[in-house]
C-alpha cells in the first residue's frame, strides 16, 4: 500500500471521527453577527439572544443536531426590523476543546422616511413594511407629520420620498412634509422660512423639475427669505407669495 493510500484511509478516518464527535456537541452559545450595525442599529445583538432563549428554551444545551434551524429563523424573520436573517451551526476549537454555537446573521431594515402624528408613529422602508418607532434609535430620515395612513405612507408618500432621496439637490433641500386632511403636501425647506405648497403627490416628478429650477435660476442670486409660500402644485407655473 503506498503512502498516499495511506494518507488518504486517514483522512477519512479523521472526517468520521470528527463528524461523530461533532454530532455529540450541544449549543454552548448564540452567536449573533447584525451585518448593518454600523449603518442602523434598530436591534442588538443582546435582543437578539434574548429572543431566542426566551422563544426556545432549551437551545443552550441542546445538542446541535436536535435544533431547528428552520423554525428559528422563520421566527426572527417575523420581527419588524429584520430584512433578512440565516441561522446556521458551527463548531469552534479553542485549542483545548471544542463547542457548538448557533450562529444568526441579520440584515435590518433600512428607513426611508418617518411618520409622526395622527396617533401613531412608524418608519417604512424601501419596500413600504413599517417599523414601530423606537426611543432607543433615530436615523436620520425625512419626517413626515399630518394625517397619514399606512396605504397613503406605502402608495404615494413612499415613490415620492425615494425620489427625494435618489437627488442630491431634492435630498439636500426638503427637510420635513406635511400631509393635509385631503391628501395634499405642504414641505418645509432645510434653507429659509417659506412654505412649499405641493399639493397632491400626483404628477410630483414635474413639480420637483419645477421647483429645481426655481432655486437655480430664479433664485440663483438668493431672494427666496422674500417670500412666504411657493406653490408648484399646478404643472405648468409657480406661484410665489410675498410675506
Amino acid at each position: 500500500m503506498t503512502l498516499w493510500s495511506i494518507g488518504i484511509i486517514l483522512l477519512f478516518i479523521s472526517l468520521g471521527f470528527s463528524i461523530k464527535q461533532s454530532r455529540k456537541l450541544v449549543c454552548a452559545d448564540v452567536k449573533v453577527d447584525i451585518t448593518d450595525s454600523i449603518q442602523e442599529r434598530f436591534i442588538r445583538s443582546d435582543d437578539i439572544r434574548q429572543w431566542v432563549r426566551r422563544n426556545y428554551r432549551g437551545t443552550i444545551g441542546m445538542p446541535l443536531t436536535s435544533l431547528n434551524l428552520r423554525k428559528i429563523e422563520d421566527g426572527l424573520r417575523k420581527l419588524q426590523s429584520v430584512e433578512d436573517v440565516a441561522v446556521f451551526t458551527n463548531v469552534y476549537d479553542n485549542g483545548v476543546r471544542s463547542f457548538g454555537s448557533l450562529v444568526v446573521k441579520i440584515k435590518q431594515r433600512e428607513p426611508v422616511f418617518r411618520v409622526v402624528g395622527s396617533g401613531h408613529a412608524f418608519y417604512m422602508d424601501k419596500y413600504g413594511k413599517t417599523m414601530d418607532w423606537s426611543p432607543r434609535y433615530t436615523p436620520r430620515v425625512l419626517i413626515v407629520g399630518g394625517n397619514v395612513s399606512t396605504e397613503f405612507a406605502r402608495k404615494k408618500l413612499l415613490p415620492l420620498i425615494t425620489y427625494i432621496n435618489n437627488n442630491s439637490f431634492l435630498s439636500a433641500q426638503i427637510d420635513q412634509i406635511y400631509v393635509n386632511a385631503i391628501g395634499e403636501l405642504s414641505m418645509i425647506p432645510r434653507v429659509g422660512e417659506q412654505i412649499i405648497l405641493f399639493g397632491d403627490p400626483e404628477d410630483f416628478q414635474i413639480k420637483f423639475r419645477n421647483l429645481k429650477a426655481l432655486y437655480t435660476e430664479g433664485f440663483k442670486n438668493g431672494g427666496w427669505s422674500r417670500y412666504k409660500t411657493i406653490n408648484v402644485e399646478f404643472r405648468n407655473q409657480i406661484v410665489c407669495t410675498k410675506k
